[in-house]
């Protein structure tokens, strides 16, 4: 299975290279990581990172944000380790920078999973530990660190719905490829059964907890509020309502929701994110074209031409999500009422804001349970439920806070990963 997988990788290199200059053309889609994707001007390939490194590599925005406090504490226990933090994307390569260039990180592009490739980052990087963030597949990668005998650990690992079935009909084959994996350290109890199924040693299995619940502040959210006022001249609304990571078709209902809202309460603020960075032009179109005064945050601090107040402000910034929940009141949690698994609500409610998201949230299943079971988070199924959850929510306020009260308790319950990660990762070094 192994060799297939490379003669495929090979038959289908032109088409890769064809189809990744187009999107380049036509979409601005891997401007900056064309060249590194395909192994070209890679810092730190044309020779060694000196000293021993710490290698984390997270796919995207996502597992980048998730692993934050993890990278943190890395840094304050291995002082004299280099850590070197590789993405995927682009979006993904912004937000690390923008998160661990404080703490001299080396930053680079993984290119894609062709051995020869992979085994001459594996070779001039040499590092003493791979840190895997969530469940990513690199055959090669494994390969070659396998056989330069560098540990890799699993973390915050996790196996949604959507993606079980497929691992279960290749299994022969991602078994061979997890079992170069040392630990596999899983966000849940379900989560290790189901890489227990695919043939992975129970040994190698461990269940930490989910590394999202360890997320840092390092501002308190009137701190970020503040400062977050000042910097945009922002003018409070009565209330604000915060969409966070939106996609197709959900743009148009909160949008929706929201003209229903301000027929009542005419002093109200929507932020709205959309996930993708492609859409950000497109949904600042919807909104205006809406009938709202309607501003880019890019466009902010707007000075003298700027009316009383904005009524939609669409955040077409990358990584800056988090720290605008702290002007918000409540929050919709995107990618939830069309089927696209959802997205992290912690991050609205550490910051004091009550949550809701639609039925699709795959890939949170474990963290919208216990906010639901809180009583801060609300599971609603369509347009109206939306509307009647945050019309409750602007005509109670005092109740809103009471509720994210409940979810934050229930939260912190559910913290320690890193630490537990932590004991195993100091393990792995020690071998190694």
């Amino acid at each position: 299975m192994f060799w297939l997988y490379n003669v495929l990788w090979l038959l289908a290199f032109p088409a890769v290279i064809l189809y990744l200059a187009l999107r380049r053309s036509f979409t601005g889609k891997y401007r900056k990581n064309f060249g590194p994707r395909l192994g070209v001007a890679l810092k730190g390939l044309t020779r060694p990172i000196r000293g021993k490194v710490i290698w984390v590599h997270a796919l995207s925005v996502g597992e980048v944000l998730s692993v934050v406090s993890l990278v943190h504490t890395l840094r304050k226990e291995f002082p004299d380790y280099k850590i070197l933090i590789t993405t995927t994307t682009e979006s993904g390569q912004d937000v690390a920078r923008q998160k661990f260039t404080s703490l001299d990180c080396h930053f680079l592009y993984m290119p894609l999973d062709f051995w020869w490739l992979m085994q001459r980052m594996v070779k001039s990087i040499g590092a003493s530990l791979f840190v895997l963030v969530e469940t990513d597949l690199w055959p090669n990668l494994f390969w070659c660190l396998s056989r330069e005998k560098t540990p890799i650990i699993l973390v915050n690992g996790r196996l949604s719905d959507r993606s079980f079935p497929r691992y279960r009909l290749w299994r022969r084959f991602f078994s061979r490829t997890f079992n170069h994996i040392d630990v596999f350290s899983m966000q849940s109890q379900e989560d290790a059964r189901r890489v227990g199924m695919l043939g992975i040693e129970a040994a190698k299995i461990q269940i930490t907890g989910n590394l999202k619940f360890d997320q840092r502040m390092t501002k308190n959210a009137t701190q970020e509020r503040e400062e977050l006022v000042r910097e945009l001249e922002w003018i409070q609304p009565l209330a604000t309502w915060i969409a966070g990571s939106t996609h197709p078709g959900e743009e148009d209902i909160v949008l929706r929701v929201y003209s229903r809202l301000r027929q009542e309460f005419s002093d109200l603020c929507l932020i709205l994110a959309p996930r993708n960075q492609q859409r950000f032009e497109e949904v600042f179109k919807l909104a205006s074209q809406s009938g709202w005064h309607t501003l880019l945050r890019s466009q902010l601090p707007a000075g003298k031409d700027r009316k009383a107040q904005v009524d939609v402000l669409v955040l077409d910034t990358i990584g800056e999500l988090a720290r605008f929940y702290s002007l918000g009141d409540f929050a919709f949690v995107g990618g939830s009422l069309v089927p696209r698994g959802g997205h992290n609500p912690l991050e609205a409610v550490q910051r004091g804001l009550p949550v809701v998201y639609g039925p699709h949230m795959e890939n949170f299943t474990d963290i919208a349970a216990i906010l639901t079971a809180s009583g801060g988070g609300f599971q609603i199924s369509d347009e109206n439920k939306l509307f009647e959850r945050l019309r409750a929510w602007v005509t109670e306020p005092a109740a809103a806070k009471k509720q994210v009260q409940k979810a934050q308790r229930a939260l912190q319950l559910h913290q320690g990963a890193v630490a537990r990660n932590l004991l195993i990762i100091k393990s792995l070094l020690g071998k190694s």
